[in-house]
């Protein structure tokens, strides 16, 4: 069994699809192979062409924490379209929407459940991906702006958690969303509009949730993905950060 599988991959790198993707037959084999493998696949060419043994270690990258984030965001997109298709943003049928979702939806409430711990996780996970960066100094030069990327994910994945917090429309949700309008009431100057944009007007009702629903599925999530583009570009143009123990050497070889 194992020989055909073998077998079958390896006609596959032979074929021309193969070729068309990865733009050669097989692994490289020398550095000059895998640099210019690097400059031709576009699924490597997002990555930086060398990194320092001592960034990939667990102990440095503290589990790789930013991978985690990356992938939670991933499943949060996957789980997120599925609930969209039985999700009712309106004021009358939102919670019962999440009641069907949770007791009648075939896998819906592991569905649901997979999202809601997503969310949850994603926040530790960035929060403690953002640590590792301060405590290893990986902020500093030059990676200075990266690291002002990484604070805007942050606040995005903290506001993607309240946002869908207030979706089913509950007590919690109804409060929720009432503190989150009292507390933009408060900022200086733009205050009343920034209240008047998520409210829809005055007071909470149907347009509130709907807004707050368009910020949870279109406009955070479109934020979200330009800003870990922008995150990955940088981190392949400044290449991975290094431990300041393996950077020694190279400060004294100048």
């Amino acid at each position: 069994m194992m020989d055909k599988l073998l077998l079958i991959l390896q006609s596959l790198r032979r074929s021309r699809v193969w070729l068309s993707i990865f733009r050669r037959e097989g692994l490289p084999q020398t550095e000059a192979d895998r640099l210019a493998m690097n400059r031709r696949n576009f699924f490597v060419h997002i990555l930086p062409a060398k990194i320092h043994r001592e960034s990939a270690r667990l102990s440095y990258n503290w589990l790789w924490m930013g991978v985690i984030s990356t992938w939670l965001f991933v499943i949060l997109t996957i789980t997120g379209v599925f609930l969209m298709f039985y999700y009712v943003p309106s004021v009358e049928r939102a919670y019962d929407s999440i009641r069907e979702i949770v007791n009648a939806v075939p896998l819906g409430r592991w569905v649901r459940n997979m999202h809601k711990w997503a969310a949850e996780l994603m926040v530790f996970a960035v929060f403690f991906h953002m640590l590792r960066v301060f405590f290893t100094g990986s902020y500093q030069y030059p990676r200075e702006f990266n690291w002002v990327i990484g604070v805007l994910l942050l606040v995005i994945t903290v506001l993607f958690a309240f946002s869908g917090y207030i979706l089913p429309w509950d007590q919690l949700g109804y409060y929720a969303a009432k503190i989150a309008s009292n507390i933009a009431d408060g900022t200086p100057f733009i205050g009343p509009y920034v209240k008047q944009i998520l409210l829809g007007g005055t007071d909470l009702w149907q347009p509130s949730l709907l807004r707050w629903y368009v910020i949870h599925v279109f406009v955070l999530p479109m934020a979200m993905i330009f800003l870990i583009a922008f995150h990955f570009w940088r981190i392949r143009k400044d290449e991975y950060s290094k431990p300041y123990w393996a950077e020694k050497p190279e400060r004294k070889r100048r």
